[in-house]
């Protein structure tokens, strides 16, 4: 089997951040206010209360489980946006396809802890991290799921990221992300109110700007422990380890013998936030692709003719997204992960970034 080369914009990418990194030179801090969120949005929105963020997370929480109980696509749609928003409509495909009687699985949930961003410009966040329970289990059920190849729990602490897009714009769930095991949260900067201080995504007093954080665990992800980025990421389930499972299969995909399986870790254009930490680094929240595919050298050779290769087994977690009664595909086999992330990106001169928590799941599936 062989791996694919990296796309030329990620690889530019990674290069610019991992040089940027280890020369640990040319970067300067961004200003405050609206650039946090790394929008430019020149508005100012009010301060969020507690009490204004627990009503909107009782409000998911009710619809959600409301639409698990009556199979309405519609009510669970409502609530959630991006990396949240497709996972949804996955999961309601999935337990259709499977004939899931009704209700179908939802959380509950323990209580939250809030981390109010202070106030800055459209689109603005909170955080709410805390536990939950997939209805009918119990933690000790030790029930566990596939993400990313990577042996996720469904139950235990999530950080779950809400984003209001624009001002009258109803708050929604942009992602959930499930912390690794043993892991927990650093303490969080705040200032006199009790809010937590957001940082722009540019900021160069951590050992990488937030919004490189993405492509440097990317690069990880693609090459392994090999790759210079290496020198900046930490080991771990959710960057080597993604790398190890990708090598043999991620989505449960398989080549057959002479086929090339091809993955690769690409940026996603959803929320992203970056939250400082006490000791002045910061907590990131991003989304990446993670595409995997299955093809007969021709097609990776861009070479002429194609001919048809032994069938590509497809797994029962893609067969919701493609096409009913779907033959197995003998040209090519892509499935593809919308992912959502946190991490944490230390001070410069410091630790590696760690990446701690993930969440979303397939998104999209092909076949030929």
């Amino acid at each position: 089997m062989a791996h694919a080369t990296r796309m030329a914009h990620l690889s530019c990418g990674v290069a610019l951040a991992v040089t940027a990194v280890l020369a640990v030179a040319g970067c300067t801090s961004g200003g405050a206010g609206a650039a946090q969120t790394g929008t430019g949005a020149a508005s100012t929105a009010p301060a969020l209360t507690t009490a204004q963020a627990r009503q909107v997370f009782d409000s998911y929480v009710s619809g959600s489980e409301a639409a698990a109980r009556t199979g309405d696509v519609a009510l669970a749609l409502s609530d959630v946006t991006g990396v949240q928003r497709s996972y949804v409509t996955a999961t309601f495909e999935a337990d259709r396809y499977d004939h899931v009687r009704l209700p179908y699985p939802y959380y509950t949930y323990g209580r939250p802890v809030f981390y109010l961003p202070a106030p800055a410009g459209y689109p603005r966040f909170f955080v709410a991290d805390v536990s939950r329970v997939l209805a009918g289990t119990k933690l000790s059920d030790a029930i566990a799921t596939q993400t990313a190849g990577v042996t996720v729990p469904l139950d235990g602490n999530v950080l779950m990221l809400f984003e209001q897009a624009g001002h009258k714009q109803p708050w929604r769930l942009a992602s959930t992300s499930q912390l690794t095991a043993g892991t927990s949260l650093p303490p969080l900067a705040t200032n006199g109110g009790g809010h937590v201080l957001a940082l722009p995504l540019s900021t160069g007093t951590l050992l990488a700007p937030p919004d490189v954080v993405g492509p440097l665990q990317a690069a990880v992800v693609d090459d392994g422990p090999s790759s210079p980025a290496a020198s900046a990421v930490a080991n771990g389930p959710l960057t080597t380890g993604i790398y190890q499972a990708a090598r043999t299969f991620v989505q449960g995909i398989y080549p057959p013998r002479g086929d090339v399986l091809q993955w690769a870790l690409d940026g996603a254009d959803y929320a992203r936030l970056a939250l400082r930490t006490a000791d002045g680094g910061a907590l990131v929240f991003y989304s990446m692709y993670l595409n995997t595919t299955v093809e007969v050298p021709a097609v990776l050779n861009d070479a002429e003719p194609v001919n048809p290769g032994p069938p590509i087994t497809v797994p029962a977690d893609l067969m919701p997204l493609l096409t009913l009664g779907q033959k197995a595909p003998r040209v090519e086999l892509e499935g593809q992960d919308l992912l959502s992330f946190a991490a944490i990106d230390p001070p410069a001169g410091s630790a590696k970034i760690q990446v701690i928590a993930i969440g979303g799941g397939l998104d999209y599936a092909s076949a030929s």
